[in-house]
């Protein structure tokens, strides 16, 4: 090959990774979804956030805006617009169909479907209770099944096809060997999905890929990581956020140095997908005065399993 034609392979190559580079935002900010409380938080306030939500975003080097339940669908559609992603936080909501946590979380999830139809990259990440929202949202009706899984550190078995996901096609062996054999997935939940019920479900095999499951200590298997096939969507039934932020005494949670690891490259790979949305707020002002700054973290001193919360009175 001359000279001249590697040349000009050279410069177009350059090309494209500058073209790539146009398009990475590194200034996200990722929406959280608030939700109603749950009766021994509720004398702090009427609905909330745990901050290791708020922590596990902003310690990959994103921003927060928490998302408000029962607003107006004008309120929801212009923070979609305004956003580079959403995650869907654990809970215990009374109705995934009809709390404000589901109804607002239905909206982001079908303006994320027709946005990506125009082009548009808008990536939803669910944790838990977000995993059975995105679940029985996909499925048009509830598919969950009991599993009872409270504070149980479990292994996870990579589905085939694992290394070709999105969310661990690249991670690094260390941590595909601490999601198989180190317990490093904490589970707190009495629903889930069973591949069975997956399977059952033209909606969910449409439109998802299983990326592991897991086993109860009773032997129960459950979808413990999903990922969406086209759309940018992504769910695990565990808690990333926990073994880094979550201190409380109750619990079993697990701190060591390669539970952290795994948690932040879960972190880590959810702002790399927000990057890549381009959505911005109308102005420097009103991006200002959305951000969780404005809010005051309250030490909850482990109600709930929760040691820190942001509360809101929509």
């Amino acid at each position: 090959m001359s000279p001249s034609v590697l040349l000009t392979l050279a410069l177009a190559s350059l090309g494209v990774l500058y073209a790539k580079c146009e398009h990475i935002n590194d200034r996200p900010i990722v929406g959280i979804l608030s939700q109603e409380s749950v009766e021994s938080l509720k004398k702090f306030g009427p609905t909330y956030i745990p901050a290791s939500y708020v922590k596990f975003i902003e310690s990959a080097g994103a921003r927060v805006v928490p998302i408000l339940v029962n607003q107006t669908d004008s309120y929801y559609k212009q923070m979609f617009q305004s956003l580079n992603g959403m995650l869907w936080p654990g809970g215990e909501v009374d109705s995934l169909f009809k709390s404000g946590y589901g109804r607002a979380g239905k909206i982001f999830y079908e303006l994320a479907k027709q946005s990506y139809e125009k082009g548009d990259y808008f990536p939803i990440w669910g944790t838990c209770q977000g995993l059975q929202l995105m679940s029985v949202l996909t499925a048009g009706k509830n598919i969950l099944a009991t599993m009872g899984a409270v504070r149980e550190n479990l292994n996870v078995t990579l589905e085939v096809g694992y290394n070709k996901s999105r969310i661990l096609g690249n991670a690094p062996d260390e941590i595909l060997t601490a999601l198989k054999t180190k317990a490093v997935t904490y589970n707190f939940h009495d629903y889930s999905v069973t591949p069975t019920n997956f399977s059952n479900s033209e909606g969910l095999k449409d439109n998802f890929n299983i990326v592991a499951t897991s086993q109860t200590d009773n032997g129960k298997e459950f979808i413990a990581m999903m990922e969406g096939k086209k759309y940018p969507f992504y769910a695990v039934q565990f808690h990333p956020e926990k073994p880094i932020f979550e201190w409380s005494l109750d619990t079993n949670l697990k701190h060591d140095e390669v539970s952290i690891k795994t948690s932040q490259y879960l972190a880590n790979f959810f702002v790399s997908e927000a990057r890549k949305s381009l959505h911005t707020f109308q102005s420097p002002e009103a991006e200002s005065a959305a951000l969780i700054y404005n809010y005051n973290e309250t030490y909850t001193k482990g109600v709930f399993h929760i040691n820190q919360c942001f509360f809101f009175n929509p």
